[in-house]
Formats: C-alpha cells, sequence, structure tokens
C-alpha cells in the first residue's frame, strides 16, 4: 500500500534537499538510510496492522449469528474525545445484528459488539466485548443498551457511540452476516474448540424418528455441549457460540465463547490454502467500513499476522452495567497504546 500524497512528497521533499547539501555537510548522507528506514518502519507497521484485522474480520464473518443491515452503512471514522492517538495500534469495530432473512420487517439490533485493538509493536490483535446490554446515552433517544443504537442509526452511530465511550479512534470495521459461520467453519474443515460448562441448545434438536438434528421442538432432546475439547461442524460451532440460557454467566460467558471461535478461526485462515477457500463467502458476507481498501487487498497482507495469540479481553462493568471508572485502566491503556502491559497486570480481564 503507498503512503498517503503529502507524506510521499514530504519524504521525496526532504530526499532532495539532504542530496543539494551532502558535500556541504557531511553528515546529511549518514542520515539519509536512518530516513528510508523510518519510512520502510512505518510502512510494514501498516501493513502488518490491516492484515491482522483481515484475519479477524474474515473469521469474524464465521463466528457471529448476524446480518447484513438494511441499508449500506458509510466509513466511520470516529474522533477520540482525547484527541489522541498511537501510530503503533488501530482499534476496529466489529457488529453483528440479530436480523433473520425469514423474518424481514423486524428491528435489528446489534447482537455482538467486538472492538479490535490492533498493537503492532507485540504483534498482537486484542478482542474486547462490548456488552450488548450496556447502559449509555444515546443522543435523541436518552439511556439505552449500546446494542439498540444499531436501531438508530446503523454501524455509523454505534461506531461513534463505543469510540466515545471507550475514548479511542475507530478506524475502520464491518458487520456481519448471520450465516457466514457455518459456511466458513465448513469452507475451512471446522474448527477445534474447549467447552468449559455444559452448554445446552434451546434452538436444535434431535429427531426422535431419524436421529437426525432440526430445529428443536417441544419433546425433543436438544444437542448438548458437554464439557471438553474437541472438533466442532459449521453448525456445531454457529449453535454453540448462540447460546447464553444455560450458561451460569449468561451473555458474559456467550461473548467468551464468540471470543473462542473467533481466534479458532482465525488460526484456521492462517494457512493460506484455507484462507484462499473461505475468501469467496467472506466476500458476500460482509460489509466492509475500511474505506477504499478492499478485502482481497487486505488478505493479500496477512504473512505479517500472528494467529497463534488472539487474546481477548472483558470490559470491567459495574452491576448496574455500566464500565467502572476507567474499566480498571483499560480505557487509559486503550488511549496509550499499553494494552499488552495492562492485560499482563490484569489476568482476571483476560480470556
Amino acid at each position: 500500500m503507498s503512503d498517503p500524497p503529502a507524506v510521499s512528497a514530504l519524504t521525496a521533499a526532504l530526499t532532495a534537499a539532504f542530496a543539494r547539501h551532502e558535500q556541504d555537510v557531511p553528515v546529511a548522507a549518514a542520515l539519509r538510510p536512518a530516513i528510508a528506514a523510518g519510512v520502510r518502519k512505518r510502512r510494514t507497521r501498516r501493513r502488518w496492522m490491516l492484515s491482522g484485522v483481515t484475519a479477524l474480520v474474515l473469521a469474524l464473518a464465521g463466528s457471529l449469528p448476524l446480518a447484513l443491515p438494511d441499508r449500506p452503512m458509510p466509513p466511520v471514522h470516529t474522533e477520540s474525545l482525547l484527541g489522541v492517538g498511537s501510530p503503533d495500534v488501530g482499534n476496529f469495530l466489529l457488529l453483528g445484528t440479530d436480523r433473520r432473512p425469514e423474518s424481514p420487517g423486524e428491528t435489528v439490533r446489534a447482537d455482538a459488539i467486538l472492538l479490535l485493538h490492533v498493537d503492532a509493536d507485540t504483534r498482537t490483535v486484542f478482542q474486547l466485548s462490548i456488552p450488548r446490554d450496556l447502559l449509555l446515552e444515546v443522543p435523541n433517544f436518552g439511556t439505552q443498551q449500546v446494542g439498540t443504537a444499531f436501531v438508530f442509526g446503523g454501524y455509523e452511530l454505534t461506531s461513534r457511540l463505543v469510540g466515545n465511550l471507550l475514548g479511542v479512534q475507530i478506524d475502520g470495521g464491518a458487520v456481519i452476516d448471520f450465516t457466514a459461520m457455518q459456511r466458513i467453519t465448513e469452507a475451512v474443515g471446522g474448527v477445534e474448540l474447549c467447552v468449559e460448562q455444559q452448554t445446552i441448545s434451546i434452538h436444535l434438536g434431535y429427531d426422535p424418528s431419524t436421529g437426525h438434528v432440526v430445529p428443536l421442538r417441544s419433546g425433543m432432546q436438544p444437542v448438548i455441549y458437554e464439557p471438553g475439547c474437541r472438533h466442532f461442524a459449521g453448525w456445531q460451532a454457529l449453535d454453540y457460540v448462540r447460546q447464553r440460557q444455560s450458561l451460569a454467566q449468561g451473555g458474559d460467558d456467550r461473548d467468551a465463547h464468540v471470543r473462542q471461535l473467533l481466534a479458532a478461526l482465525a488460526r484456521q485462515l492462517g494457512d493460506p490454502v484455507k484462507l484462499a477457500k473461505a475468501m469467496p463467502v467472506a466476500g458476500s458476507a460482509l460489509d466492509l467500513h475500511l474505506g477504499d481498501v478492499s478485502l482481497p487487498m487486505l488478505a493479500g497482507m496477512l504473512a505479517g499476522f500472528d494467529t497463534a495469540a488472539v487474546p481477548g479481553l472483558k470490559l470491567p462493568m459495574g452491576q448496574d452495567r455500566t464500565v467502572l471508572p476507567d474499566g480498571d485502566g483499560l480505557l487509559t491503556a486503550l488511549r496509550n497504546g499499553t494494552v499488552p502491559a495492562w492485560a499482563l497486570a490484569h489476568p482476571q480481564y483476560v480470556g
């Protein structure tokens, strides 16, 4: 990806100036390699950050029960409340809606909200779940759950509110299709997941006459996911991450399962062959908000993304479903680009 015109022009001007004065100021010749190295480093950081987001965007296309909004939303670049930012981090918002193709006309909310915080120095992408029932002020609509903001303003409003809540700049993001998880998971051959507690499906059960898995009806034995690590097919992964009623922590546990699946799919998509199989599915499933950068362009940069580590973060919340003051330091870490150190010091919020 090329530098912006202004940056390229400035670099060219500096290079020409040093060339004119090298004979008069010999030290200038020694500075030229340093300037070139700085430009290369900046380009490498930008390529890596975008490539990391690509893998997770592709993975999330298969990790949430989501659907595209009814109308396209323009790219959003939310300004930080503090007006500052670090060139070594990026923040990307991924939204999922609860709209179902078989139920047109229903109110559409953001059913799952994830902030991907990319730290270029450690080559780590952190997944921060924003609970959909977190309370905040929506302009002209009073106090609302953050997931309801999608009803009033789609991706644009939700991105602005999340950026303001956390005090960070949102650099782009995506809205994800409902059926993508099963299709992408099947395309990459399934995923390995570890179930930490018995999870009972409220959506699927076993037909007593055939034993086949079908939509759950009264009198059926529901599908149950017992504790342990195993291989999940596409339909199993989709159903598993949708469950919350049987879980000890309800929606918080479901958000953790979404993060787990996202990391598992990211590891699968680190394989170029599996990535190629998933691309056609992801291309039709994602509503991207990344400006002029296309999905194929981003996918071509995947070589620098470390898919082995995609840690999840929980937003420190109070009993009243609002963020704790400064989020136990997490909000400051997000703004200052020090999330890796914060995560090491607060393991209770990692997972």
